[in-house]
């Protein structure tokens, strides 16, 4: 059996970093040379979702999956506000396949690093290391040493020292640094990124909607789909944010025109299932409330069930046979289409029951549809495929996951406008990607916001994400 050396993680080590750090000191150059004698170490069953780093880590670092997720990942960060399993601790043993999806990630935009902190840590602990804080969007500078950091875009250079990145990276501008320092509204957001690397377990998207929807009627926003009446939150964020910053951490708010619902962000009012990523949620969160203490204190209590939302209050007061007053039609597909297929999303959107949305829906034409757009397995996917992609009825059949009597049903209850439909969803889907992030980095470098950093290499590692 091969020896493996087995370091410790550093303070805020980052998983994917602690990798390449543990790579190195055993004289690795090949990730699955280093898999396989980790897995031979430990004595691993095979795992039926193929190799987890996080449990080869957590495993050599003698942390548990807990342990090791909250203290070295990004994930309470990124699945901080969720609707997958939301009541499923971060790091848990009960759901190992998202911690197994979701950490020790090498899809990263660029990694970035503070000259002070590689001088430090090389002094004190006799080697440089990347941090978790400052691969936080939007913490474009050291927290200890508030000097702006520096970036490379190198091709996972995590699994390298950062020491070997001083005289190649770039040194984010100190104008957009300061700007973002100064701004109210960036340092909310930060504190409640903060707050969400401090919890053992996700928010429930489902129960905390209600809460910024009142929130958001209280401050005087639009927080229902369909036509534009209202003041939207998304441009209030535009409005709020040092353009620079935000170019950097949700292109998307800088790309769209005033006035034009951004379903990323104002779908975040009243969507039950998450209409995008935590940073939209925290963008959102910042713009709603005066402190992030204030707005993490109300969405614990909403989340634990002792703070009930007004929304919620006035549901159970609704009389059995009450007349309702449905949408306009043209809202009423408007939020089928941002709720991608969803009745009972499409319902909350309006505070109506499902039964009666949903049979105004079928009536015109549009089924209740479960999953994501392109997920196989899938009605939704299965009616995109025999739809919009014109492929043949065995393969959508396949497509769907459902029984041919099932689809065939489906199929019936199609009406023609359907197609228009999933072209609006198509295009809804997009979200905020790591390539919109990428190529604001790039823009901002083009436009002379980052400098070429002159420092010398103090240490030479290999490194790999």
């Amino acid at each position: 059996m091969n020896m493996l050396v087995a370091p410790a993680p550093l303070p805020e080590e980052i998983d994917r970093g602690y990798l390449g750090r543990v790579m190195r000191i055993n004289g690795y150059r090949n990730l699955q040379n280093l898999s396989d004698a980790i897995t031979e170490l430990q004595q691993l069953p095979a795992s039926p979702y193929g190799r987890s780093w996080h449990a080869l880590l957590s495993g050599i670092s003698g942390l548990s999956s807990e342990q090791f997720t909250l203290r070295h990942t990004t994930l309470p960060l990124r699945r901080g506000i969720t609707s997958y399993f939301p009541d499923a601790p971060h790091g848990g043993e009960s759901r190992p396949l998202i911690t197994a999806k979701n950490t020790v990630l090498r899809t990263y935009v660029a990694a970035f690093l503070c000259e002070q902190c590689v001088r430090a840590d090389i002094a004190f602990h006799g080697v440089s290391y990347w941090r978790r804080d400052h691969q936080t969007l939007g913490q474009f500078w050291c927290s200890k040493h508030f000097s702006p950091l520096s970036c490379t875009t190198e091709p996972d250079a995590m699994l390298c020292s950062p020491a070997q990145y001083l005289s190649k990276a770039s040194l984010l501008s100190i104008g957009v640094v300061q700007d973002a320092q100064a701004n109210g509204f960036v340092q909310r957001y930060l504190e409640l990124v903060a707050a969400m690397y401090e919890r053992t377990a996700p928010l429930s998207v489902a129960r905390i909607a209600p809460v910024l929807r009142d929130r958001a009627k209280f401050r005087g926003f639009q927080a229902n789909v369909g036509p534009v009446r209202a003041a939207l939150v998304s441009d209030h964020i535009r409005e709020a944010c040092p353009v620079r910053w935000l170019e950097g951490v949700f292109p998307g708010l800088i790309q769209k025109p005033p006035g034009v619902f951004l379903p990323q962000i104002d779908g975040a009012l009243y969507m039950r299932q998450s209409s995008s990523s935590t940073t939209a949620y925290l963008l959102v969160l910042a713009a709603l409330f005066d402190t992030a203490d204030e707005a993490v204190n109300l969405l614990q209590a909403a989340h634990s069930g002792v703070h009930v939302p007004k929304v919620l209050k006035e549901r159970t007061v609704l009389k059995r046979y009450t007349r309702y007053a449905l949408p306009a039609d043209n809202e009423l597909i408007d939020s089928y289409v941002s709720a991608r297929g969803s009745v009972v999303r499409t319902a909350q959107a309006f505070t109506l029951p499902k039964h009666i949305i949903q049979k105004r829906l079928l009536d015109l034409g549009f089924p209740n549809l479960d999953g994501d757009l392109d997920q196989p397995g899938t009605p939704i996917a299965g009616l995109q495929s025999f739809y919009v992609h014109k492929r043949a009825y065995a393969e959508s059949l396949t497509t769907s996951g459902m029984t041919a009597r099932r689809f065939d049903a489906l199929l019936r209850k199609c009406g023609p406008n359907l197609f228009k439909a999933f072209v609006k969803m198509a295009a809804t889907e997009k979200r905020c990607s790591r390539k919109d992030l990428a190529h604001s980095l790039l823009c901002m470098q083009a436009d002379h916001q980052f400098m070429p950093q002159e420092s010398a290499v103090l240490e030479h590692e290999l490194f790999e994400s």
